[in-house]
């Protein structure tokens, strides 16, 4: 069953409602990290619960993938 959210996409960004910002800001706040930190904490510790080391692997590639092509466009 799907959970109910008040997140919307536009062309280049995800909108998050202000409660789930707020919330994700004091909870970066209490662990002493910066938002954006935070996210990457958590994104990396819900993906060793939720996904199996293949997906994770893929995701990994891909991102390096992601990084690469950026490095070379700024050059």
């Amino acid at each position: 069953m799907p959970v109910k959210t008040n997140v919307h996409k536009d062309k280049r960004a995800w909108w998050l409602s202000h409660e789930a910002f707020l919330t994700l800001q004091e909870l970066a706040r209490q662990k002493g990290l910066q938002t954006a930190a935070f996210l990457e904490v958590v994104s990396r510790e819900l993906a060793l619960q939720w996904l199996s080391e293949e997906q994770r692997a893929r995701i990994k590639a891909e991102a390096q993938r992601i990084a690469a092509e950026r490095n070379n466009e700024a050059q």
